[in-house]
């Protein structure tokens, strides 16, 4: 069975994720994954996480992913004991130390091997097998053939890869810039103003822009090379497999995974929800006559330039390097509907006018232009305009002036240009 897995950086965005189609999420515990800037769970809301998670028939994955230094043994084995006691659907880790230490102390926690630990074929896919790994989050240089060799070596194995989001420049994300371009040090866990992005806290120094300067020319900047966008010589396109979901089934990827634990629920909802179109036409043999609606979702929030990455050849000749490292969109995240009412209780994120231009989502690429709306302060009575600091309702109307029905968690987009 195709999993298509999201990411969750807090419980709402979990929320969300489960909302718009996903069957799985990946979430970090504490500073113990390589998101340690995400929100994160605390241990109270990952366990209300699990409970809900597995209320719904749905399945979350916890990252340990960090290289982690011999003073941290305590803290691994503490979060260990925790896990095995709330139970989450498996683990994603990279370091062998903690994969050690997960086999001690929680035996019966399925575990998944994080692209950090650059999986790049069927022989090393093989040794974590035999290690009680379930399943292997395949390293971003693997091309379509050498997945189709390690899905025939090892039919029973799961193999994950990344389909869409943000890349990193280095091999298989294992990168010292950040850590040198910070405090040039190899960083730890402890609050020592270092950014390593192999402790979970990139401070994405690739995606600066570079110049040179020669020794007697401290005045003097000299571009690398450059255009109208500048330079950007070590910021990776975005990754986007959305017309190639067919290509990745055929050669045996058995979970779809969504970058983004730091992105917004903006970003989450409309990037999987269509990647779960796609999907569903595809495994129900449907026409994707949505399609450029699904290209509509994916600009709604901003990105690089989108590349195949590596599934399909080797990008020596034709580097893999965006032209800017600006993010623009149009798009902003106005209010996610609370109650599945006609007068429906909403969660407003940014303030919103009975002028400005309001697009209703959902789930199953449900796609509402609305035409009028009608607010409603915390007292019931009429207002103007919502505002995020206080609780607001509204009816809503299309186009054609009909009350539309929302369900809860369906989210309310809006124009806005910056």
């Amino acid at each position: 069975m195709l999993e298509l897995l999201a990411p969750a950086g807090n419980f709402e965005k979990l929320k969300v994720a489960f909302h718009y189609g996903a069957d799985a999420v990946y979430a970090g515990l504490d500073k113990l994954s390589l998101r340690a800037n995400a929100d994160n769970f605390t241990r109270e809301e990952l366990m209300q996480a699990i409970e809900y998670t597995h209320s719904i028939g749905k399945k979350i994955y916890i990252a340990l992913n960090i290289y982690f230094m011999p003073e941290h043994e305590e803290r691994i084995i503490d979060a260990l004991n925790f896990l095995a006691k709330i139970k989450p659907d498996g683990m994603i880790i990279s370091d062998m130390g903690i994969l050690y230490l997960a086999k001690e102390y929680a035996p019966n926690i399925p575990i998944h091997i994080s692209t950090q630990a650059n999986c790049t074929n069927q022989y090393a896919a093989k040794m974590y097998s035999t290690l009680g790994v379930s399943r292997v989050v395949l390293a971003r240089e693997l091309g379509l053939n050498a997945i189709k060799e390690i899905r025939k070596t090892l039919p029973n194995l799961e193999l994950e890869a990344f389909i869409h989001g943000a890349m990193c420049i280095a091999y298989s994300g294992r990168c010292l810039l950040s850590s040198y371009m910070t405090t040039q040090g190899l960083g730890t866990l402890k609050d020592d103003g270092t950014r390593s992005a192999n402790q979970g806290d990139c401070a994405h120094s690739c995606r600066w822009e570079f110049f040179l300067k020669e020794k007697t020319r401290e005045n003097d900047t000299f571009a690398i090379s450059s255009d109208e966008n500048g330079t950007y010589i070590l910021s990776s396109k975005d990754i986007c497999m959305i017309e190639h979901v067919k290509d990745l089934i055929d050669a045996g990827v058995s979970s779809f995974k969504i970058e983004g634990r730091m992105k917004s629920i903006l970003y989450i909802s409309s990037i999987v929800r269509a990647y779960r179109y796609v999907i569903d036409c595809i495994q129900s043999g449907k026409t994707l006559d949505k399609m450029e609606q699904v290209y509509q979702e994916l600009d709604v929030v901003s990105h690089r330039e989108f590349s195949t990455g590596f599934f399909y050849k080797k990008p020596w000749n034709d580097a893999n390097i965006a032209s800017s490292a600006e993010y623009k969109r149009n798009t902003r995240l106005a209010a996610m509907v609370l109650s599945s009412e006609q007068k429906a209780n909403l969660k407003i994120y940014n303030k919103i006018t009975q002028n400005d231009k309001l697009v209703l989502i959902g789930k199953n690429m449900k796609t509402i232009e609305i035409g009028k709306v009608q607010f409603f302060d915390k007292n019931g009575n009429p207002a103007l305009e919502a505002k995020h600091t206080e609780p607001f309702s509204a009816i809503l109307y299309d186009t054609d002036g009909n009350i539309v029905i929302p369900e809860e968690m369906d989210i309310l987009r809006m124009e806005s240009n910056f």
